[in-house]
C-alpha cells in the first residue's frame, strides 16, 4: 500500500474541491487534490447546463431563502474566480439571456412569478448597495426581469405553448470552457498536487490525523491529513458516513442526460430557454454556434434515495454514452423541445452524456410541495477538521469554497 502525508487533502476535483484548492493555495497552503478520474471537472460540473443562477428559478420556494442563496452565490461567482483565475477570467464564455416560459400546467401563476422576481430583483439590488464589488458574470444590470410581450415571445417560440414569459438578465457559463480553464489553473499552480484515478473507499481518525484510502485501478493507496475537505458528489454521503459523519434523511440522486447541438445559423443569436415550473426542459444558446439541450420527462433515466447511486451511472457521468442510446435519446428530446422552440429539430447532434443531481426530496419538481423547490440545505459541515462540502449548484461553488477554506485555515 502506498503512503502519503499530507498538509490538506480535497477529495473530489469538480468546482467545488478546485475552487478550495485555488482559495487555499492563494494562501499560500499546500494542497492535494483527489479525483476518481483522469482530469479534474471531468463529472457533474462539466455537464450541466451552466446556468448562474440568479434565484429566478426558485419561486417555489415561498420563502425566498433558496432564491436569495442563489443570488448571492451568482453575485460572489465572477468575482472569486478572477481573484483565482486572473487574466484567464477572459477566456471564458456565456450564453444568450434566458426567456422564462410559463407552461400552462406551471404550478405556479405568472403574476405568483412576478411577486417572487420583484422579491430577488429588490435582493438584488441592496446587496449591490452593500458590497458595490459584487457583480453578476462582470456585469450590473439594471433590472433582472421584464415581462415579454406576445410579439416578442412569438419571434422565437410557439406563444400558445405558454401562458405567459419573462425576459431575464440570467446567463449560463460554457461549462467546457469553464473546466479547461480551470484545469489549467490546478495544473499550473505550484501549492496544488493533483491526483488522478483515486477513489476513496474511507477517511477516518488515527492518531490525531484523518486517514484517506481508496483504491487507484489494482492498487491501493493512504494518505493521512490535518484537515479533509469531501468535495465529491455522487459519493459524498457515503465517505461521509465512514468517519461517522451522518447526513439527515430525504437525499436523493437523479441521473439526467444532455444533448450538444450545433444549432442552425438562424439561433445562433436566439434567447437561451427555461420552462417554468415543472417536468419540462431547457435550451443553452452558447456563443460558438452550439447549444445545450435538456427534456426533463425524457432526460431523467435515473433516480435513487440510496446513499451513493449505482455503478451504472458512472460511465455516462464521464461522457461514456451508448451510441444507440445516445441516438434514440438525442432524436426524443429534440423532437420535444422542437415543439416549442421551433428550428432546434433542425440541429446537428453532437454529444449526449449525463450527470448527477444531489438534493433532497422524495416527489419530483411538478410536486408543488416537493423539497426539490428548496435549496437551502447546502454549505460546509465540519467536525474536528473534517469538512463535508455541498455546493448545492455550480452557483454557489465558489462561494462554498471560501466557507470551507476559512474553517480549514483555521484548524492549522
Amino acid at each position: 500500500m502506498k503512503n502519503q502525508q499530507a498538509a490538506v487533502v480535497i477529495l473530489g476535483a469538480g468546482i467545488q474541491g478546485c475552487c478550495i484548492a485555488l482559495e487555499l493555495a492563494q494562501q499560500g497552503v499546500e494542497v492535494t487534490l483527489l479525483d476518481r478520474d483522469e482530469t479534474p471537472m471531468n463529472r457533474a460540473s462539466l455537464r450541466n447546463e451552466g446556468k448562474i443562477h440568479l434565484g429566478l428559478i426558485y419561486a417555489n420556494d415561498r420563502t425566498t431563502a433558496t432564491g436569495s442563496l442563489m443570488l448571492k452565490g451568482a453575485l460572489h461567482f465572477h468575482p472569486l474566480l478572477k481573484r483565482w483565475l486572473g487574466a484567464a477570467i477572459e477566456q471564458l464564455r456565456y450564453s444568450t439571456p434566458f426567456y422564462y416560459l410559463v407552461a400552462k400546467d406551471s404550478i405556479m401563476t405568472p403574476a405568483e412569478l412576478a411577486t417572487h422576481y420583484d422579491s430577488v430583483e429588490s435582493c438584488y439590488k441592496k446587496l449591490l448597495q452593500e458590497n458595490p464589488d459584487l457583480d453578476y458574470l462582470g456585469q450590473t444590470p439594471d433590472c433582472l426581469y421584464r415581462p415579454l410581450t406576445q410579439d416578442r415571445m412569438a419571434a422565437h417560440f410557439q406563444p400558445d405553448q405558454f401562458l405567459a414569459g419573462f425576459e431575464t438578465a440570467e446567463l449560463a457559463i460554457d461549462t467546457d470552457r469553464l473546466a479547461r480553464v480551470i484545469r489549467d489553473a490546478i495544473a499550473h499552480h505550484p501549492n496544488i498536487q493533483f491526483l488522478p484515478n483515486r477513489r476513496v473507499k474511507t477517511v477516518e481518525r488515527t492518531n490525531g490525523l484523518l486517514r484517506i484510502e481508496g483504491t487507484s485501478g489494482e492498487e491501493t493507496w493512504r494518505i493521512d491529513a490535518s484537515q479533509v475537505a469531501n468535495a465529491t458528489w455522487e459519493n459524498r454521503l457515503a465517505i461521509d458516513r465512514t468517519i461517522g459523519l451522518e447526513s439527515a434523511p430525504g437525499w436523493l440522486h437523479r441521473l439526467k442526460y444532455r444533448v450538444i447541438v450545433r444549432v442552425p445559423e438562424a439561433l445562433r443569436l436566439a434567447p437561451s430557454a427555461t420552462m417554468i415550473i415543472g417536468r419540462y426542459g431547457d435550451v443553452v444558446i452558447r456563443k460558438d454556434g452550439t447549444a445545450y439541450l435538456s427534456w426533463y420527462p425524457l432526460a431523467l433515466q435515473g433516480w435513487t434515495e440510496d446513499l451513493s447511486p449505482p455503478e451504472s451511472w458512472n460511465a455516462p457521468c464521464r461522457g461514456e454514452t451508448d451510441p444507440v442510446k445516445a441516438q434514440q435519446l438525442a432524436s426524443s428530446v429534440i423532437a420535444e423541445i422542437d415543439r416549442w422552440f421551433p428550428g432546434i429539430g433542425d440541429g446537428e447532434v453532437l454529444l449526449v452524456d449525463a450527470g448527477a443531481i444531489f438534493a433532497y426530496g422524495h416527489t419530483d419538481v411538478d410536486d408543488a410541495a416537493s423539497r426539490l423547490h428548496d435549496r437551502t440545505r447546502i454549505g460546509v459541515t465540519s467536525v474536528e477538521g473534517y469538512h463535508s462540502v455541498d455546493s448545492g449548484k455550480l452557483t454557489t461553488a465558489p462561494l462554498f469554497a471560501v466557507s470551507a477554506a476559512e474553517r480549514i485555515m483555521q484548524g492549522f
